[in-house]
């Protein structure tokens, strides 16, 4: 269990040196002049726009070791969980509870990841 949680470690510092672009978070264009008010408050903080780019990657890593069958239920949460980080605003404190609780989930998929059913 815990080799598996190194390996995901290691697979996100990697993947987040290549993922993001030197401007804004990993999962939206900061450069847009109609960002939604968590989008902007994410932008602008730097310990968040981290906590995105760890986020987005993490997802995309999962994703893509999910069984073709287990990803639309990811991608689904997902969605969900966007559309509860939108009602955080610009509430710094509450975006950073957000990612912090979507990572422990990302994590705890990682870890389940090839259990038998």
């Amino acid at each position: 269990m815990h080799f598996k949680k190194h390996i995901l470690a290691a697979l996100i510092v990697v993947a987040s040196y290549s993922h993001g672009s030197p401007v804004g978070a990993a999962s939206f264009d900061c450069t847009k002049t109609d960002l939604a008010a968590d989008e902007k408050t994410i932008c602008e903080n730097r310990a968040l726009n981290d906590q995105d780019v760890r986020m987005a990657t993490t997802f995309d890593i999962v994703t893509q070791l999910m069984a073709m069958g287990a990803r639309d239920e990811l991608k689904t949460q997902q969605s969900e969980w966007l559309k509860h980080r939108q009602t955080c605003a610009a509430d710094v404190a509450c975006l950073t509870t957000a990612y912090d609780e979507r990572m422990k989930k990302l994590s705890e998929a990682f870890l389940n990841i090839n259990r038998p059913l």
